[in-house]
């Protein structure tokens, strides 16, 4: 692989961090975009009633996670430009790249485990499915935690990349 014997030079490192950070950045806005303006009115034996992501607390959690995540990775990208030059921030740059995955990990579960309920209910506790009735907020919903998801991976994959890179500092 070129002059370098095949290892991969801090430029080429950087440049793979950054446009995953980009891109994770990328899927939680979208993920939080959507589900934000993620609203529908139904009508069910002649009662109307509103699906909205604020009636959820675990839709709401995403979308605090999401801002959260936003912010962090925004604050890691430079992080990891300051990084290249400065070894010893390395771990840092780890420190918070774990940090963000979780925070994804959790609301993405969270928010998924919700949908779950919407769409096929819960017998024993007496909750019935209501993607049934509004399948608009139901297929944002679900795009929404498709991103979430996407945005987890993207953030678990720099996680293992930032990991690797303080072993070898």
């Amino acid at each position: 692989m070129g002059d370098n014997g095949g290892k991969r030079t801090p430029s080429m490192s950087l440049a793979v961090q950054v446009s995953m950070r980009v891109l994770a950045i990328g899927t939680a806005l979208a993920s939080m975009g959507l589900m934000i303006t993620n609203h529908e009115v139904a009508s069910v034996y002649g009662i109307a009633f509103e699906a909205k992501y604020s009636d959820s607390s675990a839709f709401r959690y995403l979308v605090y996670a999401d801002i959260a995540i936003c912010a962090l990775t925004l604050f890691t990208l430079v992080w990891a430009c300051l990084a290249v030059r400065k070894r010893g921030l390395v771990f840092a740059l780890f420190f918070f790249d774990l940090l963000a995955t979780l925070t994804a990990m959790s609301a993405f579960s969270a928010a998924t485990s919700e949908g779950y309920i919407g769409k096929y209910g819960n017998t024993h506790a007496g909750w019935l499915p209501i993607c049934g009735y509004v399948h608009g907020y139901c297929n944002r919903g679900t795009l929404s935690l498709a991103f979430s998801f996407a945005s987890f991976l993207l953030l678990f994959i720099l996680t293992v990349l930032t990991a690797s890179a303080a072993r070898h500092h």
